[in-house]
């Protein structure tokens, strides 16, 4: 009785965490969308830039390492509150547990390097360029680059502006090119779900850049799926 009521107040606390994340991220990709002019045209213009997508995150891979102390692929929470001061986000401790229990997106109860790529760009989103300097001065114009095109990206198909995209919006933003043949309704059922990992029909911006990172190729080790790209 008490692990199930253990088990129960955990989901609770990751749904609130999650709504009010969700709500921070909308409004910073509200600012975004307004201050600055959208970079893709299409659905081929995000697919042609994955390759140098890859390279750029490759480069985070070794900011991973550094901050995952004890060289175990996970960065815990002990050790995310290390990577965090070393950043200069100003975070209290229960807000850093929250952003351990957001980006903590297979609940595998530690942040592996698809979600560690996943906290940075969030932290770049909400905090500034600050965050990439404070990462490496040297790959921090290069880092900006990728987390700006992985946002525009995502606001590429959030037409409306509202964090989240639906299954239609996917729909229709594959179809917009008038002289291609509309894309499969399978095909775009398909893309949606493998974005749509809480299957509640609609993606956030963790969701899509968790999915992008593996249609990039940067697979962690131990994920052996070869996911379908857009």
């Amino acid at each position: 009785m008490g692990g199930a009521v253990s088990i129960c107040v955990e989901q609770i606390k990751r749904r609130r965490v999650e709504k009010d994340l969700d709500d921070k991220v909308a409004e910073a990709l509200r600012e975004r969308a307004r201050s600055r002019k959208r970079t893709f045209r299409s659905v081929n213009s995000i697919t042609m830039r994955l390759p140098s997508l890859k390279e750029g995150l490759r480069d985070i891979k070794d900011v991973f390492d550094h901050y995952d102390e004890d060289s175990d692929g996970t960065i815990d929470n002990e050790e995310l509150r290390n990577c965090l001061n070393k950043l200069q986000v100003q975070m209290s401790e229960k807000e850093i547990d929250n952003v351990h229990r957001y980006c903590d997106i297979d609940s595998r109860n530690g942040i592996q390097f698809q979600e560690f790529v996943v906290l940075l760009c969030l932290m770049y989103l909400l905090f500034g360029p600050d965050v990439t300097r404070r990462v490496s001065e040297f790959e921090s114009a290069k880092l900006n680059y990728v987390f700006d095109e992985l946002i525009h990206a995502f606001l590429f198909f959030d037409k409306d502006g509202n964090g989240t995209m639906k299954r239609k919006d996917v729909t229709r933003r594959m179809n917009e090119v008038s002289n291609q043949e509309r894309t499969p309704s399978y095909i775009t059922a398909q893309l949606f779900k493998e974005m749509d990992l809480n299957r509640n029909g609609k993606v956030n911006l963790k969701e899509f850049l968790f999915s992008i990172i593996r249609w990039a190729g940067l697979e962690t080790e131990d994920d052996g799926n070869n996911e379908t790209s857009p």
